[in-house]
């Protein structure tokens, strides 16, 4: 681990040992939603997709940072998420304030809490330390924030960082009135591993809080130990379209070759964690189409005047 300071700024590098990311279709799940009472007994079956598919990246991440049984009760996880498990919440106000029986799934309650599927992951996979969810737009950054901080004090030596999302028509349309860039078409479950600083030669991840503007980029990208020219994918995970754009504006003269300026997940609290997992393992997409898979990734998020950057490489 290194901790350099730059200006007003402080670069943080820890070891990025793993990740993992997969992507489902909500089409179904959005047109249950709009079954009403016909819907609800589809609602059980989603939430444990959701469960599912999050407890089992987090176990191909686990496998593939090479964590034996002691390391794994050892090792803390923080989980960041927009709108949770909410969609379980909706289900229940709408029996409730329908007429008639009532009826739910009595593990629906069990996944009523956003730190659920988190437990539920934790537990089926060994994960014995301090466990975490932050909500919220910057949800999947304060799980990458807590989670440096945990390591950079000595309190953690691994720490899994993980995210999801599977936005409801309800949270699309409030999304859509507040500018929160979002797509309900798709859930999103991810998750790396970040470790103290080895000397392997793998993945790093660089973490520079309080960037005050573009100016000062270059000596954060000096620090981080990366070249401009070698960053090809500029993930913009700002809590709205006006301050994914003020980022853009910021930065777009520092990386001269980047091809995409994109958040390109279903919230932004999800994207700064699936840009890290495809960081470490690129979509079979980008194979077949030849990418370079050692490229940098940088992702923005926080706000003007006090932007955090993450560089993966």
């Amino acid at each position: 681990m290194s901790r350099t300071a730059v200006g007003a700024a402080t670069v943080i590098t820890v070891r990025l040992a793993a990740g993992g990311s997969d992507r489902f279709a909500l089409d179904e799940a959005a047109r249950n939603r709009g079954r009403g009472r016909d819907g609800w007994p589809a609602e059980p079956e989603l939430t444990r997709v959701v469960v599912d598919r999050f407890t089992d990246v987090v176990g191909r991440v686990v496998a593939a940072g090479g964590l034996d049984a002691p390391a794994r009760r050892e090792t803390e996880i923080a989980v960041g998420t927009l709108y949770g498990m909410a969609r379980v919440g909706e289900v229940m106000h709408e029996q409730l304030d329908e007429a008639g029986p009532k009826w739910l799934a009595p593990e629906m309650f069990v996944y009523y809490s956003p730190h659920s599927l988190v437990s539920a992951a934790a537990v089926a996979h060994g994960l014995g330390g301090a466990a975490t969810t932050l909500l919220g737009r910057d949800g999947g950054t304060q799980a990458l924030l807590h989670a440096v901080r945990r390591l950079a004090t000595g309190q953690a030596d691994t720490v899994l960082v993980g995210a999801y999302e599977a936005l409801t028509p309800f949270a699309d349309a409030a999304l859509d009135r507040l500018g929160v860039p979002h797509h309900a078409q798709f859930g999103d479950v991810a998750a790396v591993l970040l470790g103290r600083e080895s000397t392997d030669g793998g993945h790093r991840m660089s973490l520079a809080r309080g960037v005050t503007s573009g100016r000062a980029l270059p000596e954060v990208l000096d620090a981080a130990g990366v070249d401009p020219a070698a960053v090809a994918d500029v993930r913009l995970c700002g809590a709205t379209v006006a301050v994914q754009q003020a980022a853009r504006a910021e930065f777009a003269a520092a990386f001269p070759r980047a091809r995409t300026w994109v958040g390109g997940a279903s919230s932004p609290a999800v994207g700064p964690v699936c840009a890290l997992a495809e960081a470490v393992t690129p979509p079979a997409t980008a194979e077949a189409e030849g990418e370079d898979a050692a490229r940098a990734v940088v992702i923005v998020a926080g706000r003007p005047g006090a932007w955090d950057v993450v560089l993966a490489r």
